[in-house]
């Protein structure tokens, strides 16, 4: 039996952590030190410093259930299964300068749904994170098809993978065109591009080693559509290494399942360490939060 430790300490611990390594980065990255060698400049440049250090600059969250915080319970409402309090969003703005203005991920969400939230958004938002296309790309449907025979020669798992590589080779023109017309919409935002994690421990099982495989196809298609923008202010966060040892199956998993209810809301999303020691890390090391 699969076992998921994440007691409430030694979360308040890895979290703590997270806070130091990211307030650290936060710090560097927004306080300049004076160079100015009168007072009166040293002066001024302090209050800078200080005015930036203190100003929340507006942040949104768009996207699918992975940035929704599905796997990190309990949930703001049950149509988009927001997590309250635990997922990557509400983490990045409490160790950042970003104010988190609005979450409008929800679970479910594709690419046509994700651009229909950008509608009334903050012009002057400065900061947009994202992850979408994990429905596009057949990915539920996939690990449902394959779940009692991942066999990929027989169905209904072999006619699942075809659709989810025929669904991959449409998916990076809709992907370049959502991340354009997010940089459009919102033209003073930086716009971080989250992928997905690989979500079982290698060998763990045979269905596991194949929805893997399809998450990494797809990350390389989210990968090129990011590349293919031409836009500097798009910018991928790949989140492969921070999750890489803690897939389900593994001793400290960073993903959310329960073996004894299959079909819980949060399985198979990242859960609150997933979040924080997971998204939120890599939103950190890939200085993000920097501006």
């Amino acid at each position: 039996m699969l076992k998921n430790p994440q007691g409430m300490r030694g979360f308040a611990s890895r979290l703590s952590a997270l806070a130091l390594i990211s307030t650290a980065l936060v710090a560097g990255l927004a306080v300049a030190p004076a160079a100015a060698a009168s007072n009166t400049v040293a002066v001024d440049s302090a209050s800078t410093a200080r005015t930036a250090l203190f100003s929340q600059r507006p942040y949104v969250a768009l996207g699918d259930s992975f940035t929704a915080g599905q796997g990190a319970p309990p949930y703001k409402d049950d149509t988009c299964k927001q997590s309250r309090s635990l997922g990557y969003p509400t983490i990045a703005a409490a160790l950042s300068l970003y104010k988190l203005t609005e979450n409008r991920a929800c679970s479910g969400a594709n690419v046509a749904a994700t651009a229909a939230q950008l509608a009334g958004l903050n012009p002057n938002t400065q900061l947009v994170t994202l992850t979408v296309g994990g429905i596009d790309a057949g990915s539920n449907a996939l690990l449902a098809a394959c779940a009692a025979n991942p066999d990929p020669t027989v169905d209904p798992c072999k006619s699942a993978i075809l659709a989810s590589q025929a669904a991959l080779a449409a998916l990076g023109p809709q992907l370049v065109g959502l991340y354009s017309t997010i940089a459009s919409t919102l033209p003073n935002a930086k716009i971080a591009v989250l992928n997905y994690p690989l979500l079982f421990k290698p060998g763990i099982a045979p269905v596991g080693d194949l929805v893997n495989s399809g998450t990494t196809q797809l990350n390389a298609v989210i990968a090129g559509a990011v590349a293919a923008t031409g836009n500097p202010k798009i910018q991928l966060v790949d989140v492969t290494d921070e999750f890489k040892g803690h897939g389900i199956g593994s001793l400290i998993p960073y993903i959310a399942f329960n073996p004894k209810n299959l079909l819980a809301d949060q399985n198979f999303h990242p859960n609150a360490l997933g979040n924080s020691l997971g998204y939120g890390i890599a939103l950190a090391k890939d200085r993000v939060f920097a501006r």
